[in-house]
């Protein structure tokens, strides 16, 4: 009989091919994958053997089954065999901080870690039954996928099949098939011809059930002889029963323990579970190949195969299995260095009656006390459950459906904890418990939505129970339903609730109820007015500090002070808010807080005219943001990076990114999308999202977003001439003439310049140019280039359009300024614009004395905003030779400055 691998090679040959191009820096996940006994494992350790005989270092991790296993189970086993690495479990240990923050941290240490262990010699890292596998080891391995292409890593897994997590990660998928009956006689050489097809047939190919079968018929020797039919079952179970039944009772009366273990079992448990010295009988189980030993890790082994395990412990007695677990559980406490989770699994299967079901419930609680710690909130939310499972009812029952809905929540699944508050308030109240139906009320926040209906609901049952009574544990419900009651529309009755619960929680001095009165006037005071209000309540986060519970305070109240100053301020005290965010942020290190203050800078770099920094910002932000599994980071991208093509004239880039996020059904993304389109030339379709929007603009609720999509459908409305939207327009923002259209999300000017835009439109010349004049101070007060030079163009069109006494010669003035500031900054479709009212200005039409080819060259390349400089690169000549084609240009062309030569030239269609 054959033991080598057969079957294989056109997947040997790819796995080579793969742990060569690791061994390069071309590292890549690769995913075996087939039904159990399929042979992945033996794939696997072909290529894990050659890579160590080569000198590569090789670490291993399983992901199991047991419901007792912590968070991050086979990265633990990977980190720890890699201590001579420099790596260790501790890399997966998090902090204090918001619970996304710290996860992603953690991740990221681990991945880092690993990527310097995989210098000089690579690495190799197998990881078998990755269908098993947590969230966090998910999330873990996503990671480190994302940072393979330039690594001396291969990262290999082994599955039975391929779930959906596993579906989304970018991985090498070889799947596994059945051997054909070739392989199969490859494997049972020398056996009489007859045993390979037959073999073949019972086993339907699969060779972890060839290998069964040919060790039976090697043990009974019957392989030299023409094939008979075998009484052996065609199923794995029944194999490895036969298995099982070959060896002594004692070696299966402790097999009988290790299965109650788990697939993996530390020998020094199972001694002291069973009482008695296991050397031999685990030896016997070693040689007969129901457990597999690594020399490696000596105290630990583990069943060859997971369903040689199930078939063992299948076969327990209701008692036996009992007791066994009970004796585990009891070892396991003894040895004081037991994983919580480990624990509870075997206390909960020796719970049959009220002493033990007291102590699995207790082993519960710790267990997810360990798993919220180390933010393995979907195991916590599994602990609490089987807890709540066990309690009698009552209060008992009331907190744990609590504990468990703070975990649901943490995990996101924000129905599910919904549904347990609500269960938890209706024993509560049974009780006359109004702190846990308060607290019940409390669990779900910062949600939109219709959940927030159910949240009133619970705020409404709270407050029936406190009545009057003054407390911080009262402000935060108040400010809890204030927020819940806004969310659909309620917004008076949430407006009282809200100032009710400010004023409450400061006479209380509590932070955390004065962070969520904060949160809950914070939605109250989003209408463009509430501005002085949100950067007073910015000042009181920002002062309040990390607050427990509510680590993000700071955070938020500083990114609340810097929309404030950008709707209200100069760039001047922008700047001095994004400093002081810049501090913080080095000071907390969250991933979260450093999107915002990329998002941030990124604002910024746009109103300063420095569109390469902003896209360069915008892109850093979306990586961090995709890396925290963000589903919003394409939208706020792409709603960003939009103005950054529409003023640089860069139209068709980013797509069909671009085109996917006008399709989103949402007020100010039509808006922005439709200001990109209208620039870009594509008057239908900006006419279609404004077409949308003229029915949704009358009831946009007064938020934060009001001001933005107020102010993107005006120019919307005025740049198709569309006076019925630009009259409404003009009269909803006409209150906030003083105001900037700005904050952390993007930066549109001044309202004032929109409002001489919109009144453009509706004919008004006179206010055109009032407002427009006003604002030219605003945007040269505010310090933003760009959009100064739009509003220079605008109120240069103004001051045409009425044609008063030295309108004309001022509109000339501020085009060319607005053509300059173009240029410089690379705005494209502005420097065209305001060269082409230049060239109407100036009058310039016949052509005049012949230019040569050169001349007219460079003619365009100054139409195109190229300053000598560049000219002479481009064109191979001296930037002396530029200046003399310049100067011989204006003077044939009786011109004055290179604006009018670019206003010519773009006249007589020179211009790329």
């Amino acid at each position: 009989m054959n033991s080598r691998l057969v079957g294989r090679d056109r997947e040997l040959a790819e796995l080579s091919r793969l742990r060569a191009a690791a061994d390069g820096g071309r590292g890549a996940f690769v995913l075996l994958h087939g039904e159990a006994g399929i042979g992945k494992s033996a794939l696997a350790a072909r290529v894990t053997e050659g890579a160590a005989a080569a000198g590569v270092p090789v670490l291993a991790g399983r992901a199991v089954a047991d419901e007792g296993a912590p968070a991050f189970w086979p990265w633990l086993r990977v980190l720890e065999q890699g201590r001579y690495l420099g790596l260790s479990p501790a890399l997966l240990e998090v902090g204090d901080g918001p619970p996304a923050a710290e996860r992603f941290l953690a991740v990221e240490r681990a991945v880092r870690a690993l990527l310097a262990a995989a210098e000089p010699d690579g690495l190799v890292i197998a990881l078998d039954d990755l269908h098993w596998a947590d969230d966090a080891s998910l999330r873990l391995l996503r990671h480190a996928c994302g940072e393979l292409a330039g690594a001396r890593v291969l990262v290999l897994g082994t599955a039975r099949e391929v779930t959906a997590p596993l579906a989304a990660l970018p991985a090498h998928a070889l799947p596994l098939g059945p051997l054909a009956e070739a392989d199969v006689a490859a494997w049972l050489a020398g056996a009489h011809e007859t045993w390979p097809a037959y073999v073949h047939r019972v086993s339907g190919g699969n060779p972890l059930f060839v290998r069964e079968l040919a060790r039976v018929l090697a043990q009974e020797g019957r392989l030299a002889e023409p094939a008979t039919e075998l009484p052996v079952p065609a199923h794995v179970r029944a194999m490895a029963g036969y298995r099982l039944e070959r060896l002594s009772p004692g070696c299966r009366a402790l097999l009988g323990a290790a299965s109650a273990m788990g697939e993996e079992f530390d020998v020094s448990i199972l001694a002291e579970a069973a009482g008695s010295d296991v050397g031999d009988p685990l030896a016997e189980a070693i040689a007969a190949g129901v457990i597999v030993d690594d020399p490696e890790v000596p105290g630990r082994l583990r069943f060859a195969h997971a369903l040689v395990r199930q078939a063992r412990y299948d076969e327990l007695p209701r008692a036996e299995r009992i007791d066994w677990h009970r004796r585990i559980a009891a070892a396991l406490d003894a040895s004081k260095g037991a994983h919580a989770g480990e624990l509870a699994r075997h206390r909960l299967r020796a719970a049959v009656d009220a002493a033990s079901r007291r102590t699995a419930i207790d082993a519960c609680r710790a267990a997810a006390a360990t798993a919220d710690r180390a933010l393995a909130f979907a195991d916590a939310a599994h602990w609490y459950a089987r807890a709540v499972d066990l309690a009698d009812g009552g209060l008992e029952r009331a907190e744990l459906l609590l504990e468990l809905a703070d975990a649901a929540y943490a995990d996101g699944q924000v129905t599910e904890a919904l549904a347990h508050c609500a269960a938890a308030a209706d024993l509560a109240e049974e009780a006359g418990r109004t702190y846990l139906v308060a607290r019940a009320a409390l669990v779900v926040r910062g949600i939109d939505g219709p959940p927030n209906e159910t949240i009133a609901a619970l705020c409404g049952r709270a407050r029936a129970l406190i009545g009057d009574e003054e407390s911080a544990t009262h402000a935060r419900v108040l400010a809890q339903h204030a927020m819940a009651l806004a969310e659909y529309g309620q917004v008076e009755a949430a407006d009282a609730l809200s100032r009710r619960a400010g004023a409450m929680a400061e006479r209380s001095g509590d932070p955390a109820a004065l962070v969520d009165a904060a949160h809950a006037r914070h939605r109250l005071a989003s209408a463009p007015e509430g501005v002085t209000e949100r950067l007073k309540l910015g000042s009181l986060l920002r002062d309040l500090g990390a607050v427990p519970g509510r680590p993000e305070a700071p955070l938020w109240g500083q990114l609340w002070r810097i929309d404030a100053a950008f709707q209200v301020s100069g760039l001047a005290a922008v700047d001095a808010e994004i400093a002081a965010l810049a501090g913080l942020v080095d000071r907390l290190g969250w991933p979260l807080a450093r999107w915002h203050l990329l998002r941030t800078k990124a604002t910024r770099a746009i109103a300063a005219g420095d569109f390469p920094e902003a896209e360069r910002l915008a892109r850093a932000s979306l990586e961090v943001a995709e890396a925290l599994q963000d589903p919003t980071a394409p939208g706020l991208f792409y709603a960003f990076i939009v103005d950054v093509l529409r003023q640089t004239g860069r139209f068709g880039e980013y797509e069909p990114g671009v085109s996917e996020f006008g399709r989103l059904p949402v007020p100010i993304v039509m808006a922005v999308h439709g200001v990109y389109c209208l620039a870009a030339g594509d008057t239908e379709q900006a006419r279609a999202h404004l077409d949308r929007l003229r029915i949704l603009l009358p009831d946009l609720p007064m938020d934060t977003r009001w001001l933005p999509t107020v102010g993107l459908v005006a120019e919307v409305a005025a740049g198709l001439g569309d006076v019925e939207v630009a009259e409404a327009c003009y009269q909803a923002l006409l209150p906030y003439a003083g105001y900037y259209i700005a904050a952390t999300n993007g930066y549109l000017g001044s309202v004032a310049g929109v409002l001489g835009r919109l009144a453009a439109t509706r004919g008004d010349r006179g206010a055109a140019v009032r407002h427009l004049t006003e604002a030219e101070a605003l945007e040269q007060r505010s310090g933003a280039p760009g959009a100064l030079a739009g509003v220079r163009l605008d109120l240069a069109r103004a001051l045409v359009a009425r044609d008063g006494p030295g309108d004309r010669p001022r509109g000339a003035e501020l085009a060319e300024q607005c053509a300059h500031t173009a240029r410089r900054l690379g705005m494209a479709p502005l420097l065209a614009a305001s060269t082409a009212l230049i060239a109407e200005l100036a009058g310039t039409g016949g052509v005049p004395a012949a230019l040569t080819r050169r001349e007219r060259e460079i003619a365009r390349l100054v139409a195109d905003g190229l300053a000598n400089r560049a000219i002479a690169e481009k064109l191979v000549l001296s930037e002396r030779t530029v200046e003399t084609h310049v100067r011989n240009l204006l003077t044939k062309l009786g011109l004055s400055n290179r604006t009018q030569v670019a206003a010519w030239a773009l006249k007589h269609g020179l211009r790329t």
